[in-house]
């Protein structure tokens, strides 16, 4: 596909199009109290169920945050829509709580396992918690981390397959779709340790939990992309050698037991589609990639940068125009111990191997940027790149090492906790991201419909969608809310009410 495509897409001036994929994020974080314990506060009451809520979740405990945004074009707006998030999040802690910023879970004690253990408000998913919690233990399962949710342009998929001839290679869409998307995550797999040097974020644990062993040397540059961190048990792994064993086996594990469900899978990349069951996903063809290889960021207000994502785009891209290895087994099963000795290593130090690795990768996606007329920003996050790849010392992983004091990172975690927190505490405008593009009414508005579970797409404007109903909304709208912007939407959405 990849030679063919290259020169497909530049002589049917296609090319742009590789530039205008959608993000949407999935992230996780803790609500912790001012001593750095867990959270005892129930889930904010004042959101909309976790039953229907688009945006506003939690995952393993109430204490665990899943911000989840809407899809939508481009890296920055997409950081722009979780910092929204953020923002909600903050205003709803208690006055003594704060949301832990790192992947690695704060410092637990018995009593806290114990309360983790009894208290979970999700019921319709207790049955699978508790599964969990029985083969991976409480510490594993609330390892934090950012998913990071990819799809192509629809429209350029659709071109490619319908007009400019790969329907003679494909005898479905669908087909077509699902080659497409499992090509790139392939070469994610190939060039996870990649990412892993550039945005390890977990150096340490503050807990010793089953998996770390005792002779394990800290910090390293993350824990959590190491097989010590969330991921399967190395029996239990699934291969990206081909889409069909990768199908194969996942279906293979669900089936004798090994995985409770697909959703098991802990693997870097996870192909998805509208449907829990993998082979309905596949007969309907994948619509996205989830990206499960990313530590939350603590350099970074929302918990991952748009530089991260735009760096993300530009490969995924860059990996459609190129071929996979004619040894690719091999070279996945390499790119697996590249990726385990990258996140162990002492984030200070670097493989003797990644420096030429890492450089004849940045080149040649640059190269490929600047033959395809990139978006400045994407090149941009490449040069960021470059420089981590050239100075280790300002990488992620590294910043956070200096942080360490007597083994731990609490203090400097409680200390962005509690500057965030402050920061929003004295913050006048309704969403800060949006601030310079959408009035204050507008602004009011969106707030109170993500916390009423309202869907949101912002794009100059903004719709809000509820059932089949939609409402279409201009940036600057000027509109009074005399009984406040809740019950405005109780006016124009009458469905609310029957929430009540």
């Amino acid at each position: 596909m990849s030679n063919r495509l290259r020169e497909t897409l530049e002589q049917a001036k296609l090319t742009p199009k590789l530039f205008q994929g959608l993000f949407g994020i999935e992230l996780e974080e803790h609500r912790i109290l001012t001593d750095g314990r867990l959270s005892r506060y129930p889930y904010p009451s004042d959101y909309a169920s976790r039953k229907m809520h688009p945006y506003l979740q939690s995952d393993f405990t109430d204490s665990m945050l899943e911000l989840v945004t809407e899809p939508t074009k481009g890296g920055l707006q997409a950081v722009k829509n979780l910092k929204i998030l953020q923002q909600i999040s903050q205003e709803h802690l208690k006055k003594d709580e704060r949301i832990w910023p790192f992947s690695m879970p704060p410092k637990l004690v018995d009593d806290d396992l114990e309360f983790v253990h009894e208290n979970f408000s999700r019921t319709w998913f207790q049955d699978y918690r508790d599964y969990l919690e029985s083969k991976y233990g409480i510490q594993h399962e609330i390892i934090c981390g950012t998913h990071i949710n990819y799809s192509l342009n629809e429209n350029l998929v659709y071109t490619l397959y319908n007009q400019l001839g790969y329907d003679d290679l494909y005898p479905t869409f669908a087909a077509f779709k699902n080659a497409t998307y499992f090509k790139m995550a392939q070469s994610f797999a190939l060039y996870r340790w990649f990412f892993t040097y550039l945005f390890g974020a977990s150096p340490i644990s503050e807990n010793h939990y089953r998996k770390i062993p005792d002779d394990l040397t800290l910090p390293v540059r993350s824990l959590r992309s190491s097989s010590f961190g969330y991921s399967n048990t190395n029996k239990e792994a699934v291969t990206y050698d081909s889409l069909t064993d990768h199908v194969e086996q996942m279906e293979r594990y669900v089936a004798d037991g090994t995985f409770y469900s697909i959703h098991e899978f802990y693997g870097p990349v996870r192909m998805k589609g509208r449907f829990d069951d993998l082979r309905q996903v596949l007969d309907e063809g994948v619509d996205y990639l989830e990206f499960r290889a990313f530590d939350l960021d603590p350099l970074s207000r929302a918990g991952v940068s748009d530089d991260t994502l735009d760096l993300l785009e530009l490969f995924l891209v860059y990996s459609l125009t190129i071929d996979l290895p004619d040894d690719l087994s091999a070279q996945l099963d390499q790119a697996q111990q590249y990726n385990e000795e990258v996140a162990l290593e002492n984030p200070n130090e670097q493989p003797e191997w990644l420096q030429d690795k890492a450089n004849e990768l940045i080149d040649n996606l640059r190269a490929f940027a600047e033959q395809s007329n990139a978006p400045k920003h994407l090149i941009n996050a490449l040069d960021i790149a470059e420089k981590r790849v050239a100075h280790v010392d300002l990488t992620i992983g590294a910043q956070l090492a200096a942080r360490i004091e007597d083994d731990s990172l609490e203090t400097y975690g409680l200390k962005i906790a509690n500057d965030r927190f402050t920061h929003i505490l004295n913050e006048t405008r309704p969403l800060v991201a949006i601030d310079k593009e959408y009035s204050h009414a507008a602004q009011e508005l969106i707030k109170a419909a993500i916390i009423m579970g309202i869907r949101v797409q912002i794009n100059h404007g903004f719709k809000l969608t509820l059932k089949n109903r939609h409402e279409l909304f201009d940036a600057q709208m000027n509109l009074d809310f005399p009984d406040g912007p809740e019950n405005y939407l109780k006016s124009i959405f009458p469905e609310l009410k029957d929430r009540e």
